[in-house]
């Protein structure tokens, strides 16, 4: 029995052979021309780590930070207004503050929350960073704290240093803050880099009192006071407030990165400023 093929059937399997051949260079060269580099130019814009879509840094943290701590003041003054002010206008201004700022304290929690930083925890005035929660008397964490009257003891349990040591005459490390009598330093703070201010209220990166916010002494007074007493009063410490928070805001408009934070900053430039013009005029001081 003969094994050759007919030449009929020999063309159409080299035929066949080569329609696939062709075929797979067809897909190959499809596939390189989807998977190739891209062009040059062209936009790669990679998602942000925090899934907001957009790149942030440490100033829009610090910022986030340090303005809810503004803002729960302001919020806990500006609450008070209600039931203890005389001046309607000082009434209207306070329920115009809350109003505002309730929302963008939800704001900046969401952030945070999103870029995995802490939100500051409340303190009793509100104003506790989260790193650094200074209780009201002005004393510090428990890694470096000092007695309640902010004094520190001359001996080596209490010397206000970060490593809980004392020096050779029992008084704190040179950053720790117990002087050669055995009392704090003369602010009753603890070292330069983790300082509770007077007043208890730590700046966001635990460095430091923070511009403009009441001490827990003039907030007492604003509880107590009422009538024309509470108008002067509101009025002076939240026009102080308002600068101090208004600077904050600025360093974000200059320094931020997070285009949203920014666009808040400058919206608390703008409603603040007015405001302090407004309290300006309540105070009969005017505004220059």
């Amino acid at each position: 029995m003969s094994t050759h093929r007919s030449p009929a059937r020999a063309s159409a399997a080299v035929a066949v052979a080569v329609a696939a051949a062709l075929s797979l260079a067809s897909c190959g060269a499809d596939s390189a021309s989807s998977s190739g580099p891209t062009p040059a130019g062209s936009p790669t814009a990679s998602p942000s780590p925090t899934g907001t879509g957009q790149a942030h840094d440490t100033q829009d943290v610090s910022f986030a930070q340090g303005m809810i701590q503004y803002h729960r003041q302001s919020i806990e003054m500006a609450d008070l207004a209600e039931t203890r002010a005389q001046s309607q206008q000082v009434k209207t201004l306070a329920r115009d503050i809350e109003q505002e700022q309730e929302p963008q304290v939800q704001q900046l929690t969401q952030w945070l929350d999103s870029w995995g930083e802490p939100v500051p925890e409340a303190s009793p005035t509100g104003t506790a960073s989260p790193t650094d929660t200074g209780s009201p008397t002005g004393t510090e964490s428990p890694t470096g704290t000092e007695s309640p009257t902010g004094t520190g003891s001359p001996g080596p349990t209490d010397t206000g240093s970060p490593t809980g040591t004392s020096s050779p005459t029992g008084t704190g490390s040179p950053t720790g803050t117990s002087s050669p009598t055995g009392t704090g330093s003369p602010t009753g703070t603890g070292s330069p880099t983790d300082t509770a201010s007077p007043t208890g209220t730590a700046s966001p990166t635990g460095g430091g009192a923070m511009p403009g916010m009441a001490t827990e002494e003039e907030l007492n007074q604003l509880r107590q006071a009422s009538g024309t007493e509470f108008d002067d009063l509101f009025v002076s410490l939240m026009t102080e407030h308002h600068e101090g928070s208004m600077e904050l805001a600025r360093t974000e408009t200059e320094q931020g990165e997070y285009q949203p934070a920014k666009d808040m900053a400058r919206s608390i430039l703008d409603t603040q400023s007015g405001q302090v013009r407004e309290m300006g005029t309540i105070s009969g001081q005017g505004t220059e």
